[in-house]
């Protein structure tokens, strides 16, 4: 996937930009012999009496008149021309390059163009670059706003995109790389394990109720199947880091969202339609002792991991937090629970009071049938023993006794007073038989 150009092409334009100074060289020397010839200057006679007195015995060599001639005003004032013209035309291109490329200064301008008239990089320390600084070191570096040819050092857990021309060229990973001519560092994307969260999502569920929720997710670039290791601690799948370098949306209010934000953009777009097939007593009340919202996260896993798969990036987590209401729904919701709760209650309260009553009757209907056996039982015994005379008195000591016996039973169940049980025992006394009748109140008669 990566696109660098062969050695055999790097050559080859080393080799041309040496011919191409060659020839401009020569193309110099050839004019400023055209100036020579066009003045005709002779400095041989000038020069012969010096050379004599220097050294008599010795010819003047014609190669120090020539070299004098060519150095003569009247030959170099032709050179001033071409000499001008390349120094104005230097400035020119190191105007032109500066407002081409927006740099800072003419002095990046200048440094730019000896990089790109260099056949090899300057010898220079790599210019250290990541994530974080990518975009400062940008407005002052022209080997960042431009291209090579350079050095560049990717830090451990990053990776580089670099473009030539606005098209993709290659991918560098941590390390060392030299830039080639007009390369450039596009974007620099993280290897390491991504965590974004979304506070406060707005949701609508199926009744219409607007509740938040926070959506924390975590991922990473794709590693296409590699394992971690101690050469490679952040393995990367390049076809992964090429469509996350050109995962971009431009967002509303005219900022670009980058590949990072993507997981949580499409966290919060699936959830809220899943959401919205949800009643809110459904998701407020779970019926199993499960996670509340595990039936919920796991079908936004189940959407959302391919679409990231797409883009090249890895889900790794996903965490929903509680899902909060607005405060009116809130009040609306615990006055809802009080008037229920107080229908409970009330419900409880009667269903008591019935019970009650249902008891109490109940123990009416034991009480009258005890006292009818009771009176039974009685006239029976009085029949049997041929006591018929004193039936009555048998009969009221029966429903004494009966009374007694039920007095004893509900006290067990609920107190009574004190006095009761020893008036019944008293009264059941009296009416045994053989017992002394009591005392009749005097009256005012003799």
């Amino acid at each position: 996937m990566t696109a660098v150009p062969p050695p055999a092409a790097q050559d080859q334009t080393t080799t041309q930009s040496r011919w191409f100074a060659f020839f401009m060289a020569a193309l110099f020397l050839a004019y400023w012999w055209f100036a020579w010839r066009l003045e005709r200057v002779d400095l041989a006679p000038l020069l012969t009496p010096y050379w004599q007195n220097w050294a008599p015995f010795l010819d003047m060599p014609r190669v120090i008149v020539f070299a004098a001639e060519m150095l003569h005003w009247r030959v170099l004032r032709h050179l001033a021309v071409p000499i001008l013209g390349w120094n104005l035309a230097y400035r020119a291109a190191v105007s032109m390059v500066r407002v081409l490329y927006d740099l800072p200064d003419n002095q990046a301008a200048k440094s730019l163009l000896r990089r790109l008239q260099a056949t090899n990089p300057p010898a220079v320390k790599p210019l250290a670059v990541n994530g974080q600084t990518l975009a400062k070191l940008r407005e002052t570096k022209e080997l960042l706003r431009v291209g090579g040819p350079g050095k560049v050092a990717i830090t451990s857990g990053e990776v580089a995109v670099t473009e030539i021309n606005g098209r993709f060229q290659r991918i560098l990973g941590p390390g060392t790389h030299t830039l080639t001519r007009l390369e450039h560092i596009q974007t620099i994307l993280d290897l390491r394990p991504q965590e974004r969260t979304a506070a406060a999502v707005p949701l609508t569920t199926r009744d219409g109720i607007e509740v938040h929720a926070d959506i924390t997710v975590t991922f990473r670039l794709d590693t296409g199947g590699e394992f971690p290791s101690q050469e490679t601690p952040y393995p990367y799948d390049e076809e992964a880091v090429r469509m996350a370098a050109y995962n971009k949306t431009v967002l509303p209010d005219g900022s670009v969202s980058g590949w990072s934000n993507a997981p949580a953009a499409s966290a919060k777009a699936n959830l809220t339609q899943i959401i919205a097939n949800y009643p809110l007593d459904e998701l407020l009340y779970a019926r199993t002792d499960d996670e509340p919202y595990k039936a919920i996260r796991t079908e936004l896993i189940h959407k959302i991991r391919p679409i990231l798969a797409k883009q090249g990036i890895e889900l790794t987590g996903l965490h929903i937090s509680r899902l909060e209401l607005p405060e009116d729904v809130t009040e609306q919701y615990i006055q809802y629970w009080q008037t229920h709760w107080e229908t409970q209650a009330q419900l409880r309260l009667a269903d008591g009071k019935a019970m009650s009553l249902e008891e109490v009757e109940i123990a009416r209907a034991e009480a009258e049938m005890t006292m009818i056996q009771a009176i039974v039982e009685g006239v029976q015994r009085a029949r049997q023993s041929s006591a018929t005379d004193n039936m009555h008195e048998i009969i009221a000591l029966r429903l004494v006794e009966a009374l007694e016996k039920m007095a004893k039973q509900t006290q067990q169940e609920t107190p009574l007073p004190i006095t009761l049980l020893p008036q019944i025992d008293t009264l059941r006394r009296r009416l045994e038989p053989g017992a002394a009748l009591p005392d009749a109140p005097e009256t005012g008669n003799k």
